[in-house]
């Protein structure tokens, strides 16, 4: 492209600027795939762009993929986290994963209840003294990171727990060994098997059959032919039971992309000392 006889390389900035202002480039939407667009999967937000006081890692946003990919999306784009504040918040949240285990025996208890009062009280003050090791931690982070951490595993115990390995039974029942249909090989693995978590739905669905479990298992193994390795098609039927029961992504998972697409576009510097977490492992 040449610009009045030179090309635009040979053009100094303060030229450039001068012939094509920022005002013109906004308002020809010329870069309407970075701002507000999830072509990319992350975009700069446009208002947040007018924000002098932000950084650009603070103005990139991560597209919420089909409107639930995380728990919390509007709120977490509105932190304005920096840097060094979501890198602290991984190490937050994996030494939160590693030191209130403890959750997993009352975390199904009635919330209502005094005894659950006292438990959350407890795990608040634990993972308040757990922020304070991380100096750009902030209490409200803090809690974000408590409240989604027993929501998920909640939602992993009542939902998720042991249902790929139901299914994966099913699966090799009527791929690997021929069983009839759905119901006997339920029956099989009901009989057979032992997954203590999801005894009662399978129970329910060999009593009533109206409990969806058959419907979920066809959407959870669809498209699974008898020649997918068994390992294989466990991990893709454990995928998708994640996906269809509720875990959304927390925000450890939406700053841990985000720091990662930050480096890849040369916002931030790239660090290699950042544990390598899975912020969605609550089953602990």
């Amino acid at each position: 492209m040449l610009l009045k006889g030179m090309p635009a390389y040979e053009l100094g900035a303060s030229a450039l600027e001068h012939m094509y202002p920022p005002e013109l480039i906004m308002e020809n939407n010329a870069f309407f795939h970075y701002v507000d667009d999830g072509y990319f999967g992350w975009y700069f937000d446009s208002e947040l762009c007018k924000k002098e006081s932000l950084s650009d890692y603070q103005r990139l946003v991560l597209f919420n993929d089909g409107g639930d990919e995380y728990t919390s999306w509007s709120r977490y784009r509105a932190f304005y986290n920096t840097p060094e504040a979501d890198r602290d918040y991984l190490r937050y949240w994996e030494t939160l994963v590693k030191k209130t285990k403890w959750l997993k025996k009352y975390v199904l208890k009635n919330e209502s209840s005094y005894e659950w009062s006292e438990i959350r009280s407890r795990a608040s003050t634990q993972a308040v003294r757990i922020a304070a090791e991380f100096p750009h931690m902030t209490m409200e982070l803090a809690g974000v990171g408590l409240a989604e951490y027993i929501w998920n595993m909640r939602t992993y115990l009542l939902f998720v727990k042991d249902l790929d390995w139901v299914f994966y039974e099913i699966w090799r029942q009527i791929n690997v060994y021929h069983q009839q249909n759905f119901r006997d090989a339920l029956e099989h693995v009901y009989v057979e098997r032992s997954y203590p978590a999801r005894e009662r739905n399978m129970k329910y669905e060999l009593e009533h059959g109206n409990s969806n479990l058959e419907l979920l298992f066809h959407q959870c193994t669809g498209g699974l032919s008898k020649d997918v390795p068994e390992y294989t098609a466990r991990k893709l039927i454990a995928q998708e039971i994640h996906w269809r029961g509720g875990l959304s992504g927390t925000y450890a998972q939406y700053a841990r992309k985000k720091l990662k697409i930050a480096e890849l576009l040369g916002l931030i510097a790239r660090r290699v000392d950042i544990v390598k977490i899975d912020p969605r492992r609550t089953q602990v």
